[in-house]
């Protein structure tokens, strides 16, 4: 847990100068604070500190509680991170009872994290197995309501909404919510200028992807496989190879060919890190 986003500075008096007659100064900053917090970058009323690198980041609050409180809705700015070779794992549509915990096991058993975008639908249906990815340490992200397009991108207050309700759901569970968020089906050709402008506006990071899986189609855990090694010959992308796989309902396949995706980016020595504010732009 990082400790630092939430050290109060305000005693100012040296501990060895109090007296036992000396009134002990009332610290005036307030750092809120759960009760399960994870090893995570947790955002509060405390502006000052940067996310430290490589930590999922969740907000304490909703952007209702921080506009109530007077809070910073946008985020604090950051540096890209590129490496030499770095890759995101990130899987969509989840939390599912019997993939999600499929890939939570071989992702432990690896020694890796990820980043979850998860549907407020599958949260409502399946809270434990969000509860999991959060205490197993990864990243979670808002992957909208109910994924229904048609309702999803009518407008931008359509798109908001949803996102701003699946937060709700989500901190209901684990008690934060995500700062980071994946469009269904991605952003081209469903954003116009202003998602973006209130993307920013609200705070919001979209996250994007530049290899993809495949494993939307029918395909085998071998040609899944093969779909990633493929365009990893594009070494442009090793510096922040973001990948785009499912983990909902279906996806059986995708969990099969988790083990060997993984062996591929270890043995040519891939640093796995979650999507925070430092995930460059895929492109």
């Amino acid at each position: 847990m990082v400790l630092l986003a939430f050290a109060d500075s305000t005693l100012s008096t040296p501990v060895a100068d109090i007296t036992s007659d000396q009134e002990i100064p009332i610290a005036t900053n307030h750092y809120t604070m759960t009760d399960n917090a994870v090893d995570a970058y947790f955002m509060n009323e405390n502006p000052e500190n940067p996310p430290p690198a490589a930590k999922p980041v969740y907000d304490l609050f909703t952007i209702e509680e921080r506009q109530e409180k007077g809070l910073e809705l946008a985020t604090p700015k950051v540096s890209p991170y590129y490496g030499q070779r770095v890759i995101y794992l990130t899987f969509d549509d989840g939390p599912e009872p019997e993939n999600t915990p499929a890939v939570l096991d071989i992702l432990k058993k690896n020694g890796i994290k990820a980043t979850f975008f998860v549907v407020g639908t599958q949260v409502e249906k399946y809270p434990e197995v969000l509860r999991r990815i959060y205490q197993d340490g990864h990243a979670i992200g808002n992957h909208s309501y109910n994924h229904v397009y048609r309702e999803l991108y009518q407008s931008t207050n359509a798109y908001f909404s949803q996102l701003r309700h699946t937060d709700e759901i989500i901190k209901n569970v684990i008690g934060v919510r995500p700062r980071i968020s994946r469009a269904p089906g991605g952003s081209a050709g469903s954003f116009t200028k202003e998602y973006w402008e209130t993307l920013k506006k609200l705070g919001y990071v979209e996250v994007g992807w530049n290899v993809s899986s495949g494993d939307a189609s029918k395909a085998k855990a071998n040609g899944i496989i093969n779909n990633i090694i493929a365009q990893m010959d594009n070494k442009n992308l090793w510096s922040h190879a973001t990948l785009l796989m499912h983990d909902g309902r279906g996806h059986a396949e995708t969990v099969k060919a988790l083990p060997d995706i993984i062996k591929f980016f270890k043995d040519r020595q891939f640093e796995f890190r979650v999507v925070n504010f430092e995930t460059p732009s895929p492109w």
